[in-house]
């Protein structure tokens, strides 16, 4: 069967490394720029030990190459109820690229001259279910929204599970077409950007039953095409 689950970024470091060095891995956020004008903080989450300290003197400003794949983990986030300071489990997916190789290509940079390049996302897959249409409040503009199950070209260092579940989220035309064409079981193939955002989540307290909101950060992929191949509506 064939495989692709690819990432190619090209953005600014913010910060520096976050190293555990107990376990030897690491964690870094650049700063992208999409063709749409739009910036994403994406995580970078590094696995390789000999990646880890080549990565350890990358520092705030510098411009990284990042190639690696899109990778998705289950947790439980902790959450408080602003309203009696309950802690709370909040199950959901974190997703992140998984650096395969990461290169420091210097200073003397903007991300406008690198959008058309900046952040590239190569996905085939199949639907784990529906896509979810709607009109944004804000604007009318058409979403289509589904996540998509897709089987690692890479392997991962210290991860056994060889499928992920990212999410993408089309907009406009490209959304109307999806609306149409999708079904759960859809095999597409996606080329996109990588955006990053905050959401608010709506939660009840278990302790004191009282509705409240919880920041939340996701990642998902924006098409710039999909190519619709086997168990699409034609």
């Amino acid at each position: 069967m064939a495989k692709e689950n690819y990432v190619l970024l090209i953005g600014e470091m913010q910060g520096a490394p976050i190293i555990n060095e107990d376990k030897a891995k690491a964690k870094f956020v650049i700063k992208t720029l999409r063709r749409n004008d739009k910036i994403d903080y994406p995580i970078i989450n590094v696995l390789d030990e000999s990646l880890v300290e080549k990565i350890r003197p990358f520092a705030e400003g510098e411009f990284i190459l990042v190639k690696g794949i899109l990778t998705t983990t289950e947790v439980k986030k902790g959450v408080c109820c602003p309203h009696c300071q309950k802690v709370m489990k909040s199950e959901g997916t974190t997703t992140e690229v998984t650096a395969i190789e990461a290169v420091n290509i210097g200073t003397g940079y903007t991300l406008e001259q690198l959008k058309e390049v900046s952040s590239t996302v190569m996905l085939l897959g199949s639907l784990c279910r529906d896509p979810e249409y709607r009109l944004l409040s804000n604007s009318g503009i058409p979403s289509a929204q589904y996540q998509l199950a897709v089987n690692r070209k890479f392997h991962v260092k210290r991860q056994q599970r060889s499928t992920d579940y990212p999410w993408v989220n089309s907009f406009g035309r490209q959304a109307e077409q999806d609306a149409l064409r999708l079904q759960t079981g859809s095999q597409v193939f996606v080329q996109g950007g990588l955006q990053t955002r905050n959401i608010q989540k709506h939660m009840v307290c278990v302790e004191c039953n009282k509705e409240f909101k919880a920041e939340d950060f996701v990642a998902e992929v924006v098409p710039y095409s999909v190519e619709y191949l086997n168990n699409c509506k034609f």
